[in-house]
């Protein structure tokens, strides 16, 4: 059920794998490539046997290009410089294409009853006429009576246009899943269950604040602040194309002169709105302890100097997301912050 099948599948209503225990009816093999497409670069890690075998950051020629063939053009690049072996993927959908719907049912329904009242919440919940939606649920907490189940319902048409810039560049769709969602589950995993933690994403255009506690997101807020900002400033300061910008900021290699003060303008700016968030957090959330750390993921967890900037605003410490399987050899440890989406991507499929 939570496969989403070839690029050229119709696009009847279909589901959304938004959790690390699925993928049923499909034999499992030894590699898989974790992929999430984002507005300044497609980030692709090849998971082996729980381990990294490869991986790649292939930054777009144009951000604004966000077409299907300008994501397939960038996995073909990262495909090309990585050679992996696997061909099936796990690719993320963005939060701004997914709706999260909550709801609780009786305890014990069967199996087809079950289903059948989700195919009723997704009705309801969705914007949009069913038979153009992708869903899946999955149960979350349990009540005396009552199991409460957490949806994603996305458009077809985003979930179609996914697999089909994976398909262009020679790959096919294991499962569509939610970036977000996988990511949780690998902090989870990583970062222990039970203290409230502090998850910021730090992407391109937009800075995603998730609060979890007990291993559950309890809080989240998006706001349109991204490193889009600073590669905008640093390209009207220097005269940079979009590929010699994006490029210095993967590389941390920002021009001399005056980019250190740019950068650090834009990283007081990124503490400020991520203490605003916070302070959404604590006045929507009031019943709940405040996060005792935070994590920070993205393309702003490599730039110098982001920790800092955040541990100084907020007063809570603060580190860049790592991951266990990045060998201290490979070269690729210094980006996993900016990796960690494909990681849990890839990471779902090996759950």
């Amino acid at each position: 059920m939570p496969i989403i099948g070839s690029p050229h599948e119709s696009s009847s209503t279909r589901t959304v794998s938004i959790h690390q225990s699925t993928m049923q009816g499909l034999r499992r093999t030894n590699s898989v490539l974790g992929l999430d497409i984002g507005a300044g670069a497609v980030k692709m890690v090849e998971l082996s046997r729980g381990a990294i075998r490869s991986c790649a950051l292939s930054l777009r020629s144009h951000a604004e290009d966000s077409s299907h063939d300008s994501d397939a053009d960038a996995i073909r690049d990262a495909l090309r410089r990585t050679a992996p072996r696997a061909r099936r993927a796990v690719v993320g959908l963005d939060d701004a294409d997914v709706i999260v719907h909550r709801f609780s049912l009786p305890k014990d329904l069967p199996l087809a009853e079950t289903e059948g009242q989700a195919r009723l919440q997704a009705g309801q919940a969705a914007p949009f006429p069913l038979g153009e939606a992708a869903f899946d649920y999955v149960a979350e907490t349990a009540g005396r009576q009552t199991q409460g189940f957490r949806m994603a319902i996305a458009r077809s048409a985003a979930v179609d246009a996914v697999c089909r810039a994976v398909g262009l560049a020679g790959l096919s769709v294991a499962a569509v899943d939610v970036t977000t969602f996988a990511v949780q589950g690998a902090i989870a995993a990583v970062a222990g269950r039970e203290a409230p933690l502090a998850v910021l994403d730090g992407g391109y255009r937009q800075l995603r604040l998730t609060v979890q506690s007990g291993g559950e997101s309890v809080f989240q807020h998006s706001q349109p602040f991204g490193c889009a900002q600073l590669a905008g400033r640093l390209s009207s300061a220097y005269g940079l194309s979009d590929c010699d910008t994006h490029k210095a900021l993967a590389e941390c290699a920002l021009p001399g002169g005056g980019a250190a003060r740019i950068r650090e303008s834009f990283l007081k700016d990124l503490a400020r709105h991520a203490a605003r968030a916070m302070q959404l957090h604590l006045t929507a959330r009031p019943n709940i302890a405040p996060p005792e750390r935070m994590l920070l993921w993205g393309g702003a967890a490599l730039l110098h100097g982001a920790c800092t900037a955040l541990r100084e605003e907020l007063d809570l410490p603060v580190e860049a997301i790592g991951t266990p399987a990045f060998g201290p050899g490979d070269g690729a440890s210094e980006f996993s912050p900016a990796l960690f989406g494909a990681y849990a991507l890839a990471l779902n499929d090996h759950a």
